[in-house]
């Protein structure tokens, strides 16, 4: 087992890992790492700041003064040896007997290590003074063989991609959400840019160009390396162009049969394809939605690239509203949206507790009553807990006994 110090700069002494500023789901994490067995899980897309978060974790133990000894970090990105592996090299470079002592264990691209759930169950059961976080970046090896194999045992963290008020908050300009009204032309030219930048890294990039090959260079790095890792295929520049059209029309209902024929592929790939790119993160599907379940998922689907920064990075042919509404679909767990036989559409539908929330989103100077029959025709259909406009304006309607909410771009939750 190579030396563990060179994933390890926190065992030098003095050392704290240099990002200071948290993302808003940090508190939550940081209470379960404290507060409960579990292993805690953090997925998501590429470079959203998993690793970020958990050298902030790391930071956080040793400020409460856990000895820096007994937190191992490890990242399967380079080699993938076992667990055990690493927890026998562990032992003998710093002499601390894991079996016995306390210590946490994070372990960063845990999907890249083989058959990685029944080792961690094997720990989880055996050793419970073990406290493991992990991290992932496809949700097949992470998220549906946990659920097989460490069902009850972990705690799941999905990691979305920025949202507006923490891009504020990272550039030092979260004090304008305080008086939004007032600085309102400075906030709409703040949301504009960050669409396409929605990812920390990108924020001090002035470049279009930097910006857009940032995220091209993400998008590479998973088709053309990280599937493959994965999955048995052999084609991974049709997946490229699979995304490259729904960079094209973000938001659309797509018909697998007509992306198909768009493609020259057969229906049965293309099927396959959407599901390794869906598992990857780089894009998100939304179910049509209906009150049988098995019902939604059979018919059409409408796809999202992860982020509207992906879109502007492949395409120049997309709208600021078509933008605003894949910014929704970004960072937030919503699964549904409404189109009826007639064409009417609902952008977003959100199912909590059997309670229906829409979302619709307008990003335009003036919207009409005509603008809001979707989401009137919609409660006619399924009475819904809170209608919300998403856009430029700020208020409350009532159409034929529907109340309608208006949240601003720069509200900081919709659902």
């Amino acid at each position: 087992m190579k030396s563990l110090l060179r994933y390890n700069r926190h065992w030098e002494k003095g050392y704290r890992y240099p990002y200071p500023k948290k993302r808003q789901i940090f508190p939550k994490i940081k209470d379960c790492l404290l507060n409960r067995h579990q292993i805690i899980e953090l997925v998501g897309l590429r470079r959203v700041g998993k690793s970020t978060l958990i050298f902030q974790l790391i930071n956080h133990l040793k400020q409460k003064k856990v000895n820096t000894y007994h937190l191992l970090y490890f990242t399967f990105d380079e080699t993938q040896p076992s667990i055990d592996e690493i927890l026998v090299g562990y032992q003998q470079q710093t002499g601390i007997d894991y079996k016995k002592e306390k210590i946490y264990f994070f372990l960063d691209e845990i999907q890249k290590l083989a058959n990685f759930q029944n080792q961690l169950k094997i720990y989880y059961d055996l050793y419970p003074n073990i406290k493991f976080v992990i991290s992932g970046s496809t949700s097949l090896f992470v998220r549906k063989k946990t659920q097989e194999s460490l069902a009850g045992r972990i705690i799941p963290f999905l990691i979305h991609p920025l949202l507006f008020n923490e891009y504020l908050y990272f550039i030092e300009k979260e004090a304008m959400l305080t008086k939004p009204r007032l600085y309102y032309q400075e906030l709409e030219t703040e949301f504009v840019r960050f669409l396409s930048c929605q990812f920390i890294e990108t924020i001090g990039l002035k470049s279009i160009d930097e910006k857009e090959e940032y995220f091209r260079s993400i998008i590479k790095k998973i088709i053309f390396e990280d599937l493959p890792f994965v999955f048995n295929f052999n084609n991974p520049h049709l997946l490229y162009r699979i995304v490259q059209y729904l960079a094209s029309y973000p938001g659309s209902v797509i018909n697998n049969l007509h992306l198909a024929q768009e493609l020259g592929i057969s229906n049965k790939t293309a099927a396959l394809y959407l599901s390794y790119l869906e598992d990857s993160f780089l894009i998100k599907k939304l179910y049509n939605f209906s009150l049988n379940i098995t019902a939604s998922e059979r018919k059409l689907k409408k796809y999202y690239l992860a982020s509207p920064s992906f879109t502007l990075a492949l395409t120049d042919f997309v709208s600021i509203g078509n933008l605003v509404e894949n910014y929704i679909a970004s960072v937030y767990d919503v699964k549904y949206f409404y189109q009826d036989p007639y064409g009417h559409e609902v952008d977003f539908i959100s199912v909590d507790n059997k309670k229906l929330t829409v979302v619709e989103s307008k990003f335009k100077k003036k919207i009409t009553d005509q603008d809001l029959n979707s989401i009137i025709i919609f409660n006619k259909k399924y009475p819904t807990k809170k209608n919300v406009v998403f856009g430029r304006k700020e208020g409350k309607k009532t159409i034929k006994m529907i109340d309608i909410e208006f949240a601003p771009f720069y509200s900081t939750k919709l659902f």
